[in-house]
């Protein structure tokens, strides 16, 4: 299934059907845990299970928003897995997601790497550190590991995205301009803006609890996964000092900062974006040469 992009610019608050230029991909459908996942995958994408990248988008967005990532497919498996709209009531969001991703019905390999922005990070880290063996490689995006590293006015700006209309119609493109800076493109903002408005107020709220409740700060030095943290330098929800002490703590890391970008980096500044992704994935992917049979 393809959905087809919308032939008009977009608008502040894109209806639901709308997808915009650069955004429609092939779209599959999985149930997991009698839960609808949205998979959108790129039509030129490598098969090589082992290159199986799992890209979870930030709070609110679809793995859509990842569309940018569409130079990185021909070399690496890009899946764009997009939580349920609607976690059962008996899990919280969080602890769903990280089950969802382990189900034999989410259909992954083994291994795989993951590449987490915001909410997304929350939920690969929770994974790693709970299935470490099943993780080849980490990339987190703008990480939130811990509500201390989230400024309280950023999440209380998110929710305006879903308040009633009209006022989500003033509000919404604010809080997507203000998560993609400067530099995010027409296209992703209304992206941003259209795709979260799906989500009901209740969603949204167990989503941003999950954030406040959560903190792995202390639990990072025992993550022992090739980890890669990109961040915007202009991020206003999370402060790159943080994203730095987050590197610090994991083993290994290697931190990599965009000046220009904000909150969606890979949105506003994919040409650097995706040169730091494929650089880090060909270093960890690429299976080690053969050794060489010595002389008898």
């Amino acid at each position: 299934m393809l959905e087809a992009p919308s032939p008009q610019a977009p608008a502040l608050v894109p209806a639901l059907e709308d997808i915009q230029h650069g955004y429609a991909l092939p779209l599959e459908e999985r149930r997991v845990r009698g839960a609808p996942i949205r998979l959108f995958t790129f039509p030129n994408g490598t098969e090589e299970a082992s290159r199986t990248v799992v890209c979870l988008p930030g709070l609110g967005a679809s793995g859509r928003s990842f569309a940018p990532l569409a130079p990185l497919a021909p070399h690496h498996r890009l899946l764009l897995w997009t939580p349920t709209l609607r976690t059962p009531l008996t899990h919280a969001p969080l602890q769903w997601n990280v089950e969802a991703l382990a189900h034999p019905e989410a259909r992954l390999p083994p291994r795989f790497s993951l590449l987490g922005s915001s909410f997304g990070s929350l939920v690969s880290l929770a994974f790693a550190l709970k299935h470490p063996e099943r993780v080849r490689a980490l990339i987190l995006v703008s990480p939130v590991p811990s509500v201390h590293r989230v400024r309280r006015w950023a999440l209380s700006l998110s929710t305006l995205v879903r308040i009633p209309k009209p006022f989500a119609y003033l509000f919404a493109p604010t809080v997507a301009r203000v998560l993609g800076g400067r530099y995010l493109p027409p296209e992703g903002r209304a992206e941003i803006v259209r795709e979260a408005r799906r989500l009901s107020p209740l969603e949204m709220l167990r989503r941003l609890r999950d954030i406040l409740d959560a903190d792995y700060l202390e639990s990072l030095e025992h993550l022992r996964v090739p980890t890669l943290i990109i961040h915007g330098a202009r991020d206003h929800v999370v402060p790159l000092s943080d994203a730095c002490d987050v590197a610090r703590r994991i083993p290994g890391a290697r931190l990599e900062v965009l000046r220009e970008a904000s909150h969606l980096p890979y949105m506003s500044h994919p040409q650097a974006f995706n040169a730091f992704v494929d650089d880090f994935l060909q270093d960890h992917l690429s299976d080690p040469p053969a050794a060489t049979p010595s002389a008898p």
